[in-house]
């Protein structure tokens, strides 16, 4: 019998009509020779190792050996597969073409001993009918992917040794009351934001001041000192508006007409897809790769989106025609064999190309889907379109002793830029002299570093190998989670505890982005230069030196928590309470109130089925029938007055929610099903 093994339904449901009429079964399909069973992700999470009593003599713990066990929810489709392996000697292992994706199922074979043939299903490419028939065709020994699965074992079980040692050590030493987690990627990205944030609040602004000139003909210009933009004094600018306050004519002393040509951008990888998907549109990198996801699998419109890469292989020039003929863009058909390697270059590629789209997107294509998927089309398309070709014109005008300059941009050949918004702000250049109509000083301050958002984050991880393509949305998740950082707006800011965290660690290396972009490299070593099992061993050892060496330094460390800012608010509450007369801004009365809602003691809350309501970090849920009122719903705060009386049957009239489109509006809140609902007039 032959056994095939994907990692979602989906897939297995799409692999099985492409082979033929699947009949369902409990568990799986049934298809010509083939069986088709599924995953839910990992089946198996490594077992209880470490001892369940935290205790510092116990530290460092590395297992003999690791264990498995079946992820609890998980069972009823684990004992499924084990029972269908036993019975199979083929397997066809369908998981994700990538490190994860191997690991998946490759686990799952250790775990239950199977012996068997293994072959793999390996491509970039959307599982269309077409597609799979194709790669069944010539599938590939799965002993070809025996390094790609040590690596992703190398980075499972080293993520597990330093996870649980620094985590455990860390929580007892600060002895607070709750768990400080500590992580290999994550850490070190934590410490770059607590970096920025610290640099941003102790920046001191500087003012300055700076000279415009109005010329006719609506020329506005800047003055310059040494070639660049002149900052001065408010008294020096008022002496130098002064001298010029009487000259009515500038001279044209230079013009510069640069010409200047663009190439079309690269084509996306899956950090460059979340970050322009942040940028323009406000989109996590969780929620762009769940709908890059989504394009891949169910819309079959783009190729694997869990790729570093932004090249094309240089055999795929036959598919690049084939999807531009299915585009509509014929007519760039012809540049596929004169773009080189700026699209096609095999030496950039380890395992899948960049992301492409497949074909048309249709008309029913939800609005968040079409938005990923045209970013993936401009990319795809525009890298077959001629340069983008423009004019920056430059006019140096003298006016009295300063000099001032204007600059104007003037398109020449939009090319690929067609694709994207562009502006065309040329000058109207000036000969000899010019009338001078207006000028004036400007107040202007220096400016911190921006904060993080999540595509200036992805930049940085990217540019340090911090994480993956496919794990660095999950890395930001878990942070958020932990409440190490959070979302205001676009930004990403650390909170108090995520500060502490990384106070507490202090020259830890384990909070070091290189450090851990150094593991990084190796991880993926170990698959392209096919080191295997070696490879592991070898990287496990050295993340156990490495894990003994920080245990015994933060060991000798005096870990002493911060003092706690509850009594300095509760004070302000009682100043509040008593009305003293003391005003505070909405977000400052906002943040007072979010902080007593999250922290001081409730009075006990039961939901109308006459269950108890507990408390945690993201809402509250009736222990028993299971109902939820999240602390955030549509962008607005649940108090908890609020949801007591959401959980008592009642129904709560609220403004101030936002949809996802960004647009404001009001609603009333009731409990039915389990969920809170809307109702609106």
């Amino acid at each position: 019998m032959k056994l095939i093994i994907t990692e979602k339904p989906s897939v297995a449901q799409d692999i099985a009509r492409a082979l033929g009429k699947p009949v369902r079964r409990q568990g799986y399909l049934e298809v010509g020779d083939y069986l088709v069973t599924w995953t839910y992700g990992h089946l198996l999470e490594i077992g209880e190792l470490a001892p369940r009593k935290w205790d510092l003599k116990d530290l460092p713990f590395f297992p003999e050996k690791f264990s498995y066990s079946v992820i609890k929810g998980k069972e009823t489709q684990f004992k499924v597969i084990r029972k269908l392996l036993e019975g199979a000697e083929v397997v066809v292992n369908c998981g994700d073409a990538g490190r994860e994706g191997e690991l998946i199922v490759r686990e799952i074979l250790e775990f239950t001993g199977f012996r068997g043939k293994l072959l793999r299903l390996w491509t970039s490419e959307a599982l269309t009918r077409d597609v799979v028939r194709r790669e069944f065709s010539r599938l590939r020994p799965g002993s070809e992917f025996d390094h790609l699965y040590f690596s992703a074992l190398a980075r499972q079980n080293g993520d597990w040794i330093v996870g649980i040692n620094l985590t455990r050590l860390v929580t007892l030493k600060a002895n607070t009351g709750d768990v400080w987690s500590v992580g290999r990627v994550q850490t070190p990205t934590l410490a770059m934001i607590v970096k920025r944030d610290m640099e941003i609040e102790s920046f001191k602004p500087e003012t300055y001041y700076v000279i415009l000139a109005l010329f006719e003909g609506g020329l506005k210009a800047i003055m310059l000192r040494n070639g660049e933009e002149a900052r001065l004094s408010k008294e020096e600018a008022e002496r130098v508006i002064a001298e010029l306050s009487p000259e009515r004519l500038g001279k044209v002393e230079k013009v510069d007409v640069e010409r200047k040509e663009e190439r079309p951008p690269l084509l996306h990888s899956l950090t460059s897809l979340q970050r322009e998907a942040n940028v323009l549109y406000g989109l996590s990198a969780k929620r762009t790769l769940d709908l890059a996801q989504s394009l891949y699998e169910e819309w079959k419109l783009i190729s694997y989106p869990r790729t570093d890469a932004r090249y094309m292989g240089e055999g795929n020039k036959d598919l690049a025609r084939d999807v531009l003929r299915k585009l509509g863009r014929v007519d760039l058909i012809p540049r596929v064999d004169v773009v080189g390697k700026r699209v096609f270059d095999s030496s950039k590629l380890t395992d899948h190309h960049a992301i492409i789209p497949l074909d048309k997107a249709p008309e029913n294509l939800p609005q968040l889907h079409r938005k990923v998927y045209d970013l993936v089309y401009r990319k795809f398309v525009g890298a077959f379109m001629e340069d983008y070709v423009y004019e920056i014109q430059r006019v140096f005008i003298r006016l009295g002793r300063e000099i001032f300059l204007a600059e104007g941009k003037r398109n020449v050949r939009l090319g690929w830029m067609e694709l994207y918004p562009h502006e065309d702000t040329p000058l109207h250049i000036p000969r000899g002299t010019v009338r001078k109509e207006e000028v004036h000083s400007e107040e202007r301050q220096t400016k911190p570093p921006a904060r993080f958002t999540e595509s200036s984050l992805l930049r940085e991880m990217e540019k340090l190998g911090l994480g993956t393509p496919a794990t660095r949305a999950s890395i930001i998740e878990t942070l958020l989670e932990r409440q190490y950082m959070e979302r205001k707006g676009k930004s990403l800011i650390s909170t108090e505890k995520g500060r502490e965290l990384i106070r507490k660690l202090g020259d830890s290396k384990v909070a070091s982005p290189n450090m851990t972009a150094e593991w990084e490299r190796e991880l993926e070593e170990i698959y392209v230069k096919r080191k295997g099992e070696e490879g592991y061993l070898d990287f496990m050892e050295r993340i156990k030196a490495f894990t003994r060496e920080e245990v015994l330094k933060l060991m000798g460390r005096e870990f002493k928590a911060e003092r706690s800012a509850m009594p300095e608010m509760l004070k302000l509450a009682r100043v509040i309470s008593r009305d003293l007369g003391v005003k505070l801004t909405g977000t400052e009365m906002e943040e007072v109130k979010e902080f007593l809602d999250k922290y001081l003691p409730q009075t006990k809350m039961t939901c109308k089925c006459g269950g108890e309501v507990a408390g945690f970090s993201k809402g509250w849920k009736c222990k028993s029938c299971g109902t939820v009122v999240w602390r955030e719903i549509a962008g607005k705060r649940i108090t908890f007055k609020q949801a007591k009386a959401l959980f008592s049957g009642k129904e709560v009239k609220m403004k101030g929610f936002k949809s996802k489109a960004g647009k404001r509006f009001s609603a009333t809140l009731y409990v039915e099903d389990g969920k809170v609902k809307f109702k609106f007039q």
